[in-house]
């Protein structure tokens, strides 16, 4: 039996909905066929996770401050994906996070070089 209200998976015979407290005993066979549907309806994309990704993807391709941004807002994602189990992009939070240090690190060794190899000069 499928919660109405939240498409919890519910034990037969329940009254109440194990995750919201919903009243089971109104429209539990309907609800059952519609579950799969419902649940997926409750579940979205981090916003945050797919700015790190793009921001990281890019800073990492030209070295740009846009690696900064992949670092804040891939730490920003994830934090929010831990805290809402609906919603998705942990994933890309992480890698955008990752991406953005990589370049940031690529960045310092990139200038740590050209200095020294000016300095000669």
């Amino acid at each position: 039996m499928f919660c109405p209200k939240c498409g919890e998976k519910n034990p037969e015979g329940s009254s109440f909905c194990t995750k919201c407290g919903a009243s089971l005993t109104a429209a539990a066979a309907p609800v059952a066929a519609d579950a799969p549907r419902a649940a997926a309806a409750g579940t979205r994309t981090s916003g945050m996770a797919v700015a790190a990704l793009v921001m990281g993807i890019i800073g990492f391709l030209f070295f740009g401050f846009l690696s900064i941004l992949a670092i804040i807002f891939g730490a920003i994602g994830m934090s929010q994906t831990n805290k809402d189990p609906n919603l998705k992009g942990r994933g890309m939070a992480v890698t955008g996070l990752v991406l953005g240090i990589i370049s940031i690190i690529g960045w310092v060794i990139a200038m740590i070089f050209w200095s020294t190899f000016w300095w000669w000069f």
